[in-house]
Protein backbone atom coordinates (compact mmCIF):
# COMPACT_ATOMS: atom_id res chain seq x y z
CA UNK A 1 0.00 0.00 0.00
CA UNK A 2 1.43 3.34 -0.95
CA UNK A 3 1.85 5.95 1.74
CA UNK A 4 1.53 9.69 1.40
CA UNK A 5 3.58 12.25 3.20
CA UNK A 6 1.36 14.25 5.53
CA UNK A 7 1.78 17.96 4.89
CA UNK A 8 0.26 21.15 6.12
CA UNK A 9 -2.02 22.97 3.67
CA UNK A 10 0.55 25.67 2.99
CA UNK A 11 3.48 23.32 2.33
CA UNK A 12 5.00 23.14 -1.08
CA UNK A 13 4.81 19.47 -2.12
CA UNK A 14 5.74 18.92 -5.75
CA UNK A 15 5.78 15.18 -5.24
CA UNK A 16 3.08 14.69 -2.63
CA UNK A 17 0.63 11.94 -3.39
CA UNK A 18 2.89 10.16 -5.86
CA UNK A 19 2.73 6.38 -5.71
CA UNK A 20 5.14 5.06 -3.13
CA UNK A 21 5.50 8.40 -1.38
CA UNK A 22 8.80 9.24 -3.09
CA UNK A 23 9.47 12.59 -4.64
CA UNK A 24 10.15 12.87 -8.33
CA UNK A 25 10.64 15.57 -10.87
CA UNK A 26 7.55 16.85 -12.63
CA UNK A 27 6.56 14.49 -15.47
CA UNK A 28 6.68 15.67 -19.02
CA UNK A 29 3.34 16.91 -20.38
CA UNK A 30 1.47 14.27 -22.31
CA UNK A 31 2.37 14.86 -25.92
CA UNK A 32 2.62 11.53 -27.68
CA UNK A 33 0.20 9.49 -29.70
CA UNK A 34 -2.36 8.14 -27.19
CA UNK A 35 -2.14 10.91 -24.61
CA UNK A 36 -2.89 13.58 -27.18
CA UNK A 37 -5.92 11.67 -28.41
CA UNK A 38 -7.17 11.05 -24.89
CA UNK A 39 -6.73 14.64 -23.76
CA UNK A 40 -8.86 15.68 -26.71
CA UNK A 41 -11.55 13.04 -26.23
CA UNK A 42 -11.90 12.92 -22.42
CA UNK A 43 -13.18 16.43 -21.52
CA UNK A 44 -16.30 16.35 -23.72
CA UNK A 45 -16.94 12.73 -22.69
CA UNK A 46 -17.40 13.69 -19.02
CA UNK A 47 -20.88 13.35 -17.65
CA UNK A 48 -22.05 16.86 -16.81
CA UNK A 49 -19.34 18.52 -18.87
CA UNK A 50 -16.22 20.26 -17.62
CA UNK A 51 -14.97 23.74 -16.87
CA UNK A 52 -11.87 24.75 -18.89
CA UNK A 53 -10.31 26.45 -15.86
CA UNK A 54 -10.86 23.34 -13.75
CA UNK A 55 -9.40 21.19 -16.52
CA UNK A 56 -6.25 23.33 -16.56
CA UNK A 57 -6.00 23.14 -12.79
CA UNK A 58 -6.21 19.35 -13.03
CA UNK A 59 -3.34 19.38 -15.53
CA UNK A 60 -1.23 21.37 -13.06
CA UNK A 61 -1.99 18.89 -10.29
CA UNK A 62 -1.01 15.97 -12.51
CA UNK A 63 2.25 17.62 -13.55
CA UNK A 64 2.99 18.33 -9.87
CA UNK A 65 2.85 14.59 -9.18
CA UNK A 66 -0.18 14.62 -6.88
CA UNK A 67 -1.83 11.60 -8.52
CA UNK A 68 -0.96 8.27 -6.93
CA UNK A 69 -2.13 4.68 -6.93
CA UNK A 70 -3.52 4.92 -10.44
CA UNK A 71 -5.31 1.67 -11.22
CA UNK A 72 -7.05 0.76 -14.46
CA UNK A 73 -9.55 -2.06 -14.78
CA UNK A 74 -12.30 -2.94 -17.21
CA UNK A 75 -14.68 0.00 -17.25
CA UNK A 76 -13.02 2.17 -14.59
CA UNK A 77 -9.90 3.98 -13.44
CA UNK A 78 -9.21 4.99 -9.83
CA UNK A 79 -6.54 7.04 -8.08
CA UNK A 80 -5.75 9.09 -5.00
CA UNK A 81 -5.18 12.78 -5.63
CA UNK A 82 -3.45 14.88 -3.03
CA UNK A 83 -5.17 18.17 -2.31
CA UNK A 84 -4.64 20.80 0.38
CA UNK A 85 -5.48 18.49 3.25
CA UNK A 86 -3.07 15.80 4.49
CA UNK A 87 -5.18 12.88 3.28
CA UNK A 88 -5.59 12.46 -0.48
CA UNK A 89 -8.98 12.46 -2.17
CA UNK A 90 -10.37 9.22 -3.60
CA UNK A 91 -11.28 9.61 -7.27
CA UNK A 92 -12.95 7.20 -9.69
CA UNK A 93 -13.92 7.63 -13.32
CA UNK A 94 -16.19 5.07 -14.95
CA UNK A 95 -16.02 4.28 -18.67
CA UNK A 96 -18.86 2.73 -20.64
CA UNK A 97 -17.89 -0.84 -21.45
CA UNK A 98 -18.57 -2.34 -24.84
CA UNK A 99 -21.30 -4.90 -25.21
CA UNK A 100 -21.17 -8.22 -27.04
CA UNK A 101 -22.00 -6.68 -30.45
CA UNK A 102 -19.24 -4.09 -30.11
CA UNK A 103 -16.70 -6.69 -29.03
CA UNK A 104 -17.68 -8.80 -32.04
CA UNK A 105 -17.12 -5.79 -34.31
CA UNK A 106 -13.68 -5.21 -32.76
CA UNK A 107 -12.82 -8.88 -33.23
CA UNK A 108 -13.89 -8.78 -36.89
CA UNK A 109 -11.71 -5.74 -37.54
CA UNK A 110 -8.69 -7.52 -36.07
CA UNK A 111 -9.37 -10.69 -38.06
CA UNK A 112 -9.49 -8.59 -41.24
CA UNK A 113 -6.27 -6.78 -40.27
CA UNK A 114 -3.90 -9.49 -38.99
CA UNK A 115 -0.90 -7.15 -38.98
CA UNK A 116 -2.37 -5.55 -35.85
CA UNK A 117 -2.33 -8.79 -33.87
CA UNK A 118 1.43 -8.96 -33.21
CA UNK A 119 1.56 -5.45 -31.69
CA UNK A 120 -1.45 -6.26 -29.52
CA UNK A 121 0.24 -9.43 -28.28
CA UNK A 122 3.22 -7.27 -27.32
CA UNK A 123 1.09 -4.82 -25.32
CA UNK A 124 0.86 -2.10 -27.98
CA UNK A 125 -2.25 -0.67 -29.60
CA UNK A 126 -1.48 0.85 -33.00
CA UNK A 127 -3.33 4.18 -33.36
CA UNK A 128 -4.56 3.07 -36.79
CA UNK A 129 -6.97 0.76 -34.91
CA UNK A 130 -9.01 3.77 -33.82
CA UNK A 131 -9.56 4.77 -37.46
CA UNK A 132 -10.50 1.24 -38.49
CA UNK A 133 -13.03 1.02 -35.69
CA UNK A 134 -14.43 4.42 -36.61
CA UNK A 135 -15.17 3.04 -40.09
CA UNK A 136 -17.47 0.43 -38.56
CA UNK A 137 -19.13 2.93 -36.21
CA UNK A 138 -17.18 2.08 -33.08
CA UNK A 139 -15.47 4.68 -30.86
CA UNK A 140 -12.32 3.34 -29.25
CA UNK A 141 -11.86 6.46 -27.13
CA UNK A 142 -14.67 7.67 -24.86
CA UNK A 143 -17.30 9.77 -26.57
CA UNK A 144 -19.74 12.26 -24.96
CA UNK A 145 -21.69 10.64 -22.18
CA UNK A 146 -19.30 7.67 -21.84
CA UNK A 147 -17.63 8.89 -18.63
CA UNK A 148 -18.99 9.09 -15.11
CA UNK A 149 -16.97 10.48 -12.21
CA UNK A 150 -16.89 10.54 -8.45
CA UNK A 151 -14.58 12.22 -5.95
CA UNK A 152 -14.56 12.28 -2.19
CA UNK A 153 -13.85 16.02 -2.17
CA UNK A 154 -16.65 18.48 -1.31
CA UNK A 155 -16.84 19.86 -4.86
CA UNK A 156 -20.29 21.37 -5.37
CA UNK A 157 -19.83 22.99 -8.76
CA UNK A 158 -21.07 21.85 -12.13
CA UNK A 159 -19.13 19.13 -13.91
CA UNK A 160 -15.96 17.38 -12.83
CA UNK A 161 -13.70 18.71 -10.11
CA UNK A 162 -9.98 19.40 -10.48
CA UNK A 163 -9.12 16.04 -8.91
CA UNK A 164 -11.05 14.17 -11.60
CA UNK A 165 -9.27 16.28 -14.20
CA UNK A 166 -5.91 15.43 -12.60
CA UNK A 167 -6.73 11.71 -12.72
CA UNK A 168 -7.61 11.94 -16.42
CA UNK A 169 -4.36 13.75 -17.23
CA UNK A 170 -2.43 11.05 -15.39
CA UNK A 171 -4.38 8.39 -17.28
CA UNK A 172 -3.45 10.00 -20.59
CA UNK A 173 0.23 9.93 -19.68
CA UNK A 174 -0.12 6.32 -18.50
CA UNK A 175 -1.61 5.32 -21.86
CA UNK A 176 1.61 6.32 -23.61
CA UNK A 177 3.51 3.83 -21.45
CA UNK A 178 0.81 1.12 -21.56
CA UNK A 179 -1.41 1.62 -24.61
CA UNK A 180 -3.45 -1.50 -23.82
CA UNK A 181 -5.37 0.48 -21.20
CA UNK A 182 -7.45 2.12 -23.96
CA UNK A 183 -8.86 -1.33 -24.76
CA UNK A 184 -9.09 -2.45 -21.14
CA UNK A 185 -11.23 0.58 -20.24
CA UNK A 186 -13.71 -0.57 -22.87
CA UNK A 187 -13.81 -4.04 -21.35
CA UNK A 188 -11.55 -5.63 -23.98
CA UNK A 189 -8.67 -7.13 -22.00
CA UNK A 190 -5.88 -7.86 -24.51
CA UNK A 191 -5.41 -11.53 -23.55
CA UNK A 192 -9.13 -12.30 -23.82
CA UNK A 193 -9.34 -10.27 -27.02
CA UNK A 194 -6.57 -12.28 -28.66
CA UNK A 195 -8.36 -15.51 -27.76
CA UNK A 196 -11.53 -14.19 -29.37
CA UNK A 197 -9.59 -13.31 -32.50
CA UNK A 198 -8.00 -16.76 -32.63
CA UNK A 199 -11.37 -18.46 -32.25
CA UNK A 200 -12.96 -16.24 -34.90
CA UNK A 201 -10.11 -16.76 -37.37
CA UNK A 202 -10.09 -20.56 -37.01
CA UNK A 203 -13.86 -20.88 -37.36
CA UNK A 204 -16.25 -22.93 -35.25
CA UNK A 205 -15.08 -26.31 -34.04
CA UNK A 206 -16.94 -29.35 -35.41
CA UNK A 207 -19.56 -30.76 -33.11
CA UNK A 208 -18.27 -33.61 -31.00
CA UNK A 209 -19.81 -37.01 -31.77
CA UNK A 210 -21.99 -38.31 -28.97
CA UNK A 211 -20.53 -41.58 -27.70
CA UNK A 212 -22.60 -44.28 -25.96
CA UNK A 213 -22.22 -44.62 -22.22
CA UNK A 214 -22.52 -48.41 -22.33
CA UNK A 215 -18.97 -49.82 -22.82
CA UNK A 216 -20.32 -52.77 -24.79
CA UNK A 217 -22.11 -50.43 -27.20
CA UNK A 218 -18.99 -48.25 -27.40
CA UNK A 219 -16.82 -51.16 -28.55
CA UNK A 220 -19.44 -52.21 -31.06
CA UNK A 221 -18.84 -48.91 -32.87
CA UNK A 222 -15.64 -50.35 -34.30
CA UNK A 223 -15.62 -52.60 -37.33
CA UNK A 224 -16.40 -56.24 -36.81
CA UNK A 225 -13.24 -58.34 -36.57
CA UNK A 226 -12.58 -60.67 -39.52
CA UNK A 227 -13.50 -64.31 -39.11
CA UNK A 228 -10.59 -66.48 -38.13
CA UNK A 229 -10.01 -69.61 -40.15
CA UNK A 230 -9.64 -72.91 -38.30
CA UNK A 231 -6.84 -75.18 -39.35
CA UNK A 232 -8.16 -78.64 -39.96
CA UNK A 233 -5.66 -81.25 -38.84
CA UNK A 234 -5.23 -84.61 -40.44
CA UNK A 235 -6.68 -87.51 -38.46
CA UNK A 236 -4.27 -88.67 -35.75
CA UNK A 237 -2.18 -85.46 -36.00
CA UNK A 238 -1.96 -83.15 -32.97
CA UNK A 239 -0.34 -79.87 -32.06
CA UNK A 240 2.66 -81.83 -30.85
CA UNK A 241 3.45 -82.62 -34.47
CA UNK A 242 3.71 -78.85 -35.17
CA UNK A 243 6.47 -78.25 -32.65
CA UNK A 244 9.52 -76.81 -34.36
CA UNK A 245 12.70 -78.65 -33.45
CA UNK A 246 14.65 -75.44 -34.05
CA UNK A 247 12.53 -73.66 -31.43
CA UNK A 248 12.76 -76.51 -28.91
CA UNK A 249 16.53 -76.46 -29.18
CA UNK A 250 19.16 -79.14 -28.78
CA UNK A 251 18.37 -82.14 -26.61
CA UNK A 252 14.63 -81.89 -27.22
CA UNK A 253 14.41 -84.96 -29.37
CA UNK A 254 11.45 -87.14 -28.51
CA UNK A 255 9.48 -84.28 -26.88
CA UNK A 256 6.87 -84.34 -29.62
CA UNK A 257 6.43 -88.11 -29.25
CA UNK A 258 6.07 -87.75 -25.49
CA UNK A 259 3.41 -85.01 -25.77
CA UNK A 260 1.42 -86.52 -28.57
CA UNK A 261 -0.70 -88.88 -26.36
CA UNK A 262 -1.70 -86.01 -24.07
CA UNK A 263 -2.84 -83.79 -26.98
CA UNK A 264 -4.71 -86.77 -28.41
CA UNK A 265 -6.47 -87.31 -25.09
CA UNK A 266 -7.44 -83.62 -24.83
CA UNK A 267 -9.04 -83.67 -28.26
CA UNK A 268 -10.61 -87.11 -27.86
CA UNK A 269 -8.64 -88.64 -30.72
CA UNK A 270 -7.55 -92.25 -30.74
CA UNK A 271 -3.94 -92.98 -30.25
CA UNK A 272 -1.48 -94.40 -27.82
CA UNK A 273 -1.31 -92.66 -24.50
CA UNK A 274 0.32 -93.06 -21.15
CA UNK A 275 -1.18 -95.81 -19.04
CA UNK A 276 -3.00 -94.49 -16.02
CA UNK A 277 -2.38 -96.01 -12.62
CA UNK A 278 -4.91 -98.72 -11.79
CA UNK A 279 -6.03 -99.03 -15.38
CA UNK A 280 -4.56 -102.57 -15.89
CA UNK A 281 -6.43 -105.89 -15.77
CA UNK A 282 -5.97 -106.19 -11.98
CA UNK A 283 -7.82 -102.96 -11.52
CA UNK A 284 -10.67 -104.30 -13.59
CA UNK A 285 -10.92 -107.43 -11.41
CA UNK A 286 -9.47 -109.84 -14.00
CA UNK A 287 -7.47 -112.89 -12.99
CA UNK A 288 -5.03 -112.80 -15.90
Amino acid sequence: MARYRRTAPGDARPGAGHLGGSRRSAPRPASTRWSRRLLTALPPALDGGHDPATWRRGAELAVAGTVGELRVRAGAVTARVQGERPRPWLVEVGVRRWGAAELDALTAVLVDNPLLIAPLAGGDVPPVLAGLLDEVGLDLLPSPGDLTHDCSCPHDGQGACEHVAALLHALAEHADAEPAVVLLLRGAAPAALLRRVEDAASGPSPAAEALPVDPVAFHRLSAEPPELSVVRRAPGRTAADDLDAAVLGPGAGGVADALRPFYAALHGTAGPGPRRAGAGPAARGGNG
